[in-house]
């Protein structure tokens, strides 16, 4: 999803100390049974989904309800289709299409008509899931004929979600787009299709990728579940330089039911000693990225054992969007424990 992330941790008030969730002062405050953390993960995911100073919280928090697949979340999905900000409307439509919420399928007929052409083709997305294919036509324009590349990118991200190996062609196309990133998208798109061409590609990235390539091309394979690729993940978390990567490696792992890794991810959660190694990437991106990939490894890693130390992030007045990181891992490993099963698929921050 093409959203622009805002980090400007310093100017930030926690969303869990503005709404009397602050770190509790007495012991006997402290949850100390699974379902208390997860009521705290699922109360602190509401108020973020309408936490109006940054709009990232908002697309998080519908990302991560969907994500985990929790029902209690619809209700604040459904409103979010009003959101006054394009990108919240768009994974709104999305994670309503993802858990085929027929009862938003009314407001996202209306949506068709978003002023905003990334929320139409979303809208379009979640009605086709709802098994209403009368707009489905239109999204082939939105992919290889739109002027905005953010429009292009969102349409392959979407079509990707589409469970229809035939989508594969259309997404080729774009191997030629202008933009990189739309090609990116597209290729994880048709390796989530089945498309082992695009797999390879996508392996290859990883062992000869360089930094942001490298750890896109790692989620991106992770979200497939194959065990044939254990090995590419191992291989990356033993001998991998950057911890990002080694981070990327361990969520592959744990999406696959291994642990390896797990202690290095706990470890991360208050990781506070970046390397720049770029003028434009500053200490404070460096830490909120290794810090999230810390705690999307242990959502996918499950265990139950990493709850409390999810939990005192969650309550941390740090940036609110490693709280709502922090509630995502905790409804994660609280699904897995429940239902006997891994989350289920998708990237750290949209799966259907």
């Amino acid at each position: 999803m093409d959203i622009k992330h805002i980090t400007s941790i310093a100017l930030l008030t926690s969303i869990f100390a503005l709404t009397g969730c602050n770190t509790p002062k007495k012991k006997a405050e402290v949850p100390v049974t699974p379902i208390a953390f997860e009521d705290r993960a699922i109360d602190g995911l509401k108020r973020a989904i309408t936490y109006e100073p940054i709009t990232a919280v908002r697309v998080q928090a519908v990302e991560a309800f969907a994500q985990t697949g929790c029902e209690q979340g619809l209700p604040w999905i459904r409103a979010s289709l009003l959101d006054t900000h394009p990108a919240v409307r768009f994974a709104a439509c999305v994670a309503l299409g993802e858990m085929r919420d027929v009862k938003a399928k009314d407001r996202l007929t209306e949506l068709i008509a978003d002023e905003d052409r990334s929320v139409q083709l979303a809208a379009i997305y979640a009605l086709h899931r709802l098994s209403d294919t009368q707009y489905t036509g239109r999204l082939p324009d939105y992919l290889l004929y739109d002027e905005d590349s953010a429009v292009r990118r969102n349409a392959a991200f979407v079509l990707g979600r589409m469970e229809e190996k035939g989508v594969v062609k259309m997404l080729a196309r774009t191997m030629k787009d202008k933009d990189g990133a739309v090609r990116q998208i597209a290729l994880e798109s048709m390796a989530r299709l089945g498309n082992i061409e695009s797999r390879e590609q996508l392996v290859f990235r990883a062992n000869s990728g360089v930094g942001e390539e490298e750890v896109l091309a790692l989620l991106a394979l992770a979200d497939l579940r194959e065990p044939i690729l254990y090995d590419v993940f191992l291989n990356k978390l033993e001998t991998a330089t950057h911890l990002e990567t080694k981070l990327s490696a361990v969520r592959g792992i744990g999406l696959l039911g291994r642990t390896e890794g797990y202690d290095l991810a706990l470890g991360a959660l208050d990781f506070n000693k970046p390397i720049v190694r770029d003028e434009r990437d500053s200490e404070e991106k460096q830490i909120f990225r290794v810090r999230q990939l810390a705690m999307a490894a242990l959502g996918a890693i499950g265990k139950r054992e990493a709850l409390p130390e999810l939990n005192r992030v969650l309550l941390a007045n740090r940036d609110p969007q490693e709280q709502v990181a922090a509630a995502r891992a905790i409804l994660e490993i609280m699904r897995e424990n429940q239902l006997g099963e891994k989350p289920l698929k998708g990237n750290p921050f949209m799966t259907p």
